[in-house]
């Protein structure tokens, strides 16, 4: 047998774009907005539809400005809804390690 047929065949992992930020990542790290009879909304699950992905661990991502060029005037709409349905989010490992980095070194500049 070919080699090659017996190697395993990478896992496809769909990307996708936030609009706000236009970063590109893995789906499952976003949120999905749908829009249905004229109206965007938060969608759980996979279903039919135009979409718009934006990112589910950024805050910053859910501002009125930034979702703006996206969704124009329902963009206040959503950016409330994002907010209300998501009001704190656990800090990511990268920003803990730099709060604590950050508070390390205040503390050693206090102690001199």
């Amino acid at each position: 047998m070919d080699a090659l047929a017996l190697a395993p065949r990478p896992t496809h992992i769909p990307e996708r774009s936030c609009v706000a930020c236009r970063r590109k990542r893995p789906q499952s790290e976003f949120l999905r907005l749908v829009r249905t009879a004229g109206v965007w909304a938060l969608q759980a699950g996979v279903r039919s539809g135009r979409g718009a992905y934006v990112c589910a661990d950024s805050p910053s991502c859910w501002a009125e400005k930034r979702l703006r060029r996206a969704f124009g005037a329902q963009a206040p709409a959503l950016s409330a809804v994002l907010t209300a349905a998501f009001p704190s989010l656990p800090l990511q490992e990268s920003t803990r390690r730099q709060a604590n980095n950050a508070s390390r070194h205040v503390q050693h500049t206090a102690m001199e």
